[in-house]
């Protein structure tokens, strides 16, 4: 019971540890999804994903629970076992057989040292699936990679989690070696019949690449991120030669310059439609003429954050001359008129960019989106 409890409660911290994971990971692997395929299938996530959580919950197991700071104290050896096939011995030594009570024979698999090591056993499974149906590694590779994880995982104990303790505070074992080893290599064997009814990992990608060639709305939204924290990140550096303008000002600057200057140079695209693998092309296919970026961005910007801010000056002006208590309520009125129609307007826009069609700014600059994916 204990066993299994000391189980839940490491898994449990697995989870409390994953998001954090999923946030360092996840900007990096929809940049490299947008770049190779154009698009993010969900059905990948999920499996890479998942792959990331077994992982985590395999490391909780080898590292937690920490010894407490009383027995850290106490450490100062790093114990290893390096007689192979120890557990063998172990096992029987723990079954009590009486060859002639068939009723004992279950004390071989009933006992402490066999359950620990098909736990064992069990745990790198699917870490051979994993290898084999996703990342299509062939036998020897798997068998490699396998022994590779075990060896880590066994380095992490054996050194005292990388020598933060003085001493192993967990058993540096070769029999763990053989035995996760073994797992990777009878996952591999299990996810063999699996693989006919499951949608192979060339026919994933063809399904990412067909909808890559499709500029989605998630799609416009990412590039569109990247591009922002781009544009932040120079404004920031380039502070000291900006310095006689307003930081907003500065911003607006690098914006235009960022969107209009820099696609003139890399042939349509700025670095989020670089990550993105998209760039802007005209209308009628091949490059637009120079001005058309500074249109498309003076419309898409002016349009969408001006104008509205604009409005709402106006709105403020207009009511500081008009100081008329009854006023108050009609200027309340129209401003929330504009509130309504700005959102309806940005609403039609989404819409519109999730059913891929093209945007107001794109018509009036005669430019699209393309995805510049190449499929292999």
């Amino acid at each position: 019971g204990g066993y299994m409890n000391q189980y839940l409660i490491v898994s449990f911290q697995a989870v409390v540890l994953f998001p954090i994971v999923v946030a360092v990971f996840t900007l990096p692997y929809i940049a490299y999804n947008y770049h190779k395929y154009g698009s993010i299938l969900s059905l990948k996530v999920l499996i890479v994903y998942s792959f990331i959580f077994y992982l985590l919950c395999m490391y909780c197991l080898v590292i937690l629970p920490l010894p407490s700071p009383e027995k850290a104290a106490t450490l100062h050896s790093h114990k290893m076992q390096l007689e192979p096939f120890l557990f063998i011995k172990d096992i029987i030594k723990k079954a009590h057989v009486i060859p002639s009570e068939p009723r004992t024979w279950l004390t071989i698999v009933l006992n402490k040292a066999f359950l620990v090591n098909i736990l064992n056993l069990f745990l790198a499974v699917p870490f051979g699936m994993y290898l084999r149906y996703y990342f299509k590694k062939s036998f020897s590779q798997t068998f490699i990679l396998s022994l590779l994880l075990s060896l880590f995982f066994e380095i992490t104990q054996l050194t005292g989690l990388y020598f933060i303790y003085s001493g192993s505070y967990r058993l540096f074992d070769v029999d763990d070696l053989i035995v996760n080893t073994l797992g990777g290599i009878l996952g591999y064997a299990l996810v063999g019949p699996l693989m006919i009814i499951l949608p192979s990992r060339d026919e994933l990608d063809e399904v990412s690449y067909k909808r890559g060639m499709e500029i989605s709305l998630f799609r416009r939204v990412v590039s569109f991120f990247f591009d922002m924290a781009f544009v932040t990140i120079i404004t920031i550096l380039s502070r000291p030669l900006m310095k006689p303008f307003h930081i907003v000002r500065a911003f607006e600057i690098v914006t235009l310059s960022y969107f209009s200057v820099l696609p003139i140079l890399t042939k349509g695209s700025t670095l989020g439609n670089f990550i993105t693998s998209t760039a802007i092309v005209s209308n009628k296919g091949g490059r637009p003429k120079f001005f058309a970026y500074f249109l498309r961005y003076f419309l898409f910007f002016g349009i969408y954050l001006y104008l509205p801010m604009y409005i709402r000056q106006a709105l403020e002006n207009f009511m500081l001359i008009n100081t008329d208590a009854s006023k108050d309520m009609g200027y309340a009125t129209i401003e929330l008129l504009v509130a309504l129609l700005y959102f309806l307007f940005l609403l039609l826009t989404t819409i519109k960019a999730a059913l891929h069609r093209s945007l107001f700014y794109e018509r009036w600059s005669k430019t699209k989106i393309e995805s510049t994916v190449q499929v292999q």
